[in-house]
């Protein structure tokens, strides 16, 4: 009685997280959060440009690099900023550059060109940080935003201050501080309870997801690791089997994605990528299982959520790449959960996830993600499967622990503290190259 009681009690947020969490995206998150509060920093002023003056926490740095915008042929987070200004809709949030056209796209190339647009790093700031400044004839615009990409904090405009709640800068402001005090069964019991009605809105995303990964393998766009896997099943070179078959989507929706094709997707935990792995090989296990749509939509519910429980130890950003990681362990325990998993199973995945995984780095957001993304969605199911048939890795291996919850924060500690310097290292090399 107690559990169902603290069940009931954390139903409003585990559904808020999911309406907040679970929202389309136009384009790789960091850009797109760039845009987002250039954007709204020229809303206020307007006028002809001067300067785009653009800091960043390095993680942002980091997975703005080598990513391709929406509706571009061009990459990176000066062209992003730039795009802010010229095309911006700050209403939008993730969906900033919607408005996206040729003509926009010119006049973003001539702000560069005339050297009017800088981004620099800021490691002063936190892990999720950006601050927008724009000079133009009419006066200055400022915007900042932390902790995730579309929490506008601060909106200045020729001094006055529109808009400012800079005091909440920790985590609880995402909303999902909360997650910290619950458990992996808590989950599950607002999965298995929670009305159809009020979480059918996910299945919206398996018709975004799914659509994008159909243009991947038809267009090829980045790598094209989706269509050539995709022919390797046809040459029989790889078995065509559900396992592969989702590898194939999922590789294919994220080249598509990395590569700016102009289509949104469904994001998870407040980035598109983690959306691609959450949805789309638990879809098609569903699928492949002939499950109706509410059946599906409690998996992906149960795929969500522990993803972005996950995410509250990670981080919202980490050197840890969350895409794979945690989507892929949030994957693989509706997975578990959906072919009639016991709670021992689907802790059993998650822990079995967390011993293959754990090591793979995030070094920016660029087309190379496709191929991480692609391992994450194939052991999301194996790894599911053989958590079915009683085949777990050892609780005492390496950070594993009996509890799933406390192999999770292990998890985090690991990402958070164990690699606190990864990222400087990451981005110097990557400077480099």
């Amino acid at each position: 009685m107690d559990t169902m009681i603290k069940t009931n009690n954390y139903s409003k947020r585990l559904l808020q997280t999911l309406i907040n969490g679970v929202k389309p995206a136009l384009g790789c998150t960091e850009p797109v959060a760039v845009g987002l509060a250039t954007s709204k920093a020229y809303e206020g002023v307007k006028g002809e440009v001067k300067h785009i003056g653009v800091k960043v926490s390095p993680n942002i740095y980091k997975n703005g690099m080598g990513v391709g915008i929406p509706g571009t042929k061009e990459i990176g987070l000066v062209f992003a900023a730039a795009l802010g200004v010229t095309c911006g809709d700050p209403s939008l949030g993730f969906e900033v550059f919607r408005p996206v056209s040729n003509e926009t796209i010119v006049e973003a190339e001539k702000l560069i060109k005339e050297n009017l647009v800088s981004v620099e790093l800021e490691d002063k700031e936190g892990n999720f940080y950006i601050k927008a400044e724009i000079e133009t004839d009419k006066g200055r615009g400022i915007c900042i935003i932390r902790n995730t990409h579309i929490n506008i904090v601060y909106v200045e405009a020729n001094g006055e201050v529109l808009f400012n709640k800079e005091e909440e800068t920790t985590a609880s402001s995402t909303g999902n501080e909360y997650l910290k005090e619950i458990s992996l069964q808590d989950i599950r019991e607002f999965v298995e309870t929670v009305p159809y009605s009020d979480i059918e809105f996910l299945l919206e995303g398996v018709k975004l997801n799914m659509s994008i990964a159909k243009v991947g393998l038809e267009e090829k766009p980045g790598p094209g690791l989706g269509a050539a896997m995709n022919l390797l099943m046809t040459e029989g070179v790889m078995q065509k089997d559900v396992i592969n078959e989702a590898r194939v989507l999922t590789s294919a929706a994220c080249d598509a994605r990395m590569a700016g094709i102009n289509m949104p997707v469904m994001s998870s935990a407040g980035s598109g990528n983690h959306g691609i792995t959450a949805i789309i090989p638990p879809t098609v296990i569903c699928e492949h299982m002939g499950y109706d749509d509410e059946k599906l939509a409690r998996t992906l519910a149960f795929s969500h959520l522990t993803t972005a429980y996950i995410k509250i130890f990670t981080g919202g950003l980490s050197p840890v790449c969350g895409c794979a990681v945690a989507a892929g362990i949030g994957a693989s325990a509706a997975i578990t959960w959906a072919l009639g998993g016991t709670n021992k199973q689907i802790g059993g995945a998650i822990k079995n996830m967390v011993g293959t995984l754990t090591g793979m780095v995030c070094d920016g957001a660029k087309g190379g993600c496709a191929f991480k993304l692609s391992t994450a969605s194939s052991e999301a199911i194996i790894q599911a499967k053989l958590a079915m048939s009683n085949i777990f890795i050892n609780d005492l291996d390496g950070i594993i622990n009996p509890e799933a919850e406390q192999t999770i924060k292990n998890l985090g500690s690991f990402c958070t503290g164990g690699m606190e310097n990864a990222d400087h290292e990451i981005i110097e090399i990557m400077l480099k190259n």
